[in-house]
């Protein structure tokens, strides 16, 4: 095993495991001060108010300054190192894995990159941090830490290079073509075509940004418009599956199932509060 390797391996070994819960928090560090090494489970942004730090991830190392932010990934070994001559305080926030909203994904480019930590970010932790201790595992806190880290990522992304534009680009061109569909066939060749890329590098892209393939994409698309045609005029079940672009009932039954837990009328029927 080359040494590197075997480093890391030896770090994995000895760190702490913690399971923390979906919120916000605020911490000051004596100069010198140390944290870890532990093992991250959830998605954290850790924003530096005061101070400086070195963060090791996996034994890499990130300089952190003040007024930045860093966003962390699940399964990686992190440890802190402070500044040895200033009194350091941070923030973080931080959300399980599991509370993701399905289909969301944080593109692969806004992990362990520092930036400056923008407004809107650092308003959302304050909000955060004068929450309720009591609420911080609710719905709603989770919803506020993924609006913070999704502004801490709309920074990183205007700072991207070329290439990983030209990507967000192309994403941009695969949504805006799938709302466009209609009722119409859907193929992965007319997807390609409309996001100006291959097919092969469209089905990496939508896997890297949204977890899913292309068509899954548009298959979820199409369930979540039946569902508000559904809860909002009187089309028949069948009437609203043809306008969505499924070829028969039992197939968008099956979809609508699985992405709402309940058949098209069961589902129609509570949300009219009918059930």
């Amino acid at each position: 095993m080359p040494a590197s390797h075997k480093k890391i391996s030896e770090i994995h070994h000895r760190a702490e495991r913690f399971s923390g819960t979906s919120g916000f928090g605020i911490v000051s560090y004596r100069k010198g001060g140390r944290h870890g090494p532990r093992w991250q489970p959830n998605y954290q942004l850790v924003v530096l108010h005061r101070g400086s730090v070195t963060l090791l991830v996996d034994g890499v190392s990130l300089a952190v300054k003040a007024g930045m932010g860093i966003l962390l990934a699940p399964g990686h070994v992190e440890e802190f190192q402070f500044s040895r001559t200033v009194e350091a305080r941070h923030s973080w926030c931080q959300v399980l894995p599991e509370d993701l909203p399905e289909g969301l994904k944080f593109p692969s480019f806004a992990f362990h990159r520092t930036a400056k930590c923008p407004h809107e970010t650092m308003a959302l932790i304050r909000l955060g941090l004068r929450m309720n201790p009591a609420a911080v595992e609710t719905r709603p806190a989770s919803a506020l830490v993924l609006a913070a880290m999704w502004a801490f990522v709309a920074a990183l992304g205007r700072e991207q290079e070329p290439t990983p534009d030209f990507n967000l680009t192309a994403m941009g061109k695969f949504h805006a073509a799938v709302e466009s569909l209609g009722s119409r066939e859907a193929t992965l060749e007319h997807l390609a075509r409309e996001s100006g890329v291959s097919r092969g590098h469209l089905i990496k892209l939508v896997r890297e940004h949204l977890g899913v393939t292309p068509m899954e994409r548009v298959w979820r698309s199409r369930v979540t418009h039946a569902a508000k045609l559904l809860r909002e005029t009187g089309l028949s079940v069948a009437e609203v599956a043809h306008q969505t672009g499924f070829a028969n009932a039992y197939h968008f039954s099956r979809r609508f199932r699985q992405q709402f837990g309940q058949p098209p009328r069961a589902w129609r029927i509570g949300s009219w509060g009918m059930g």
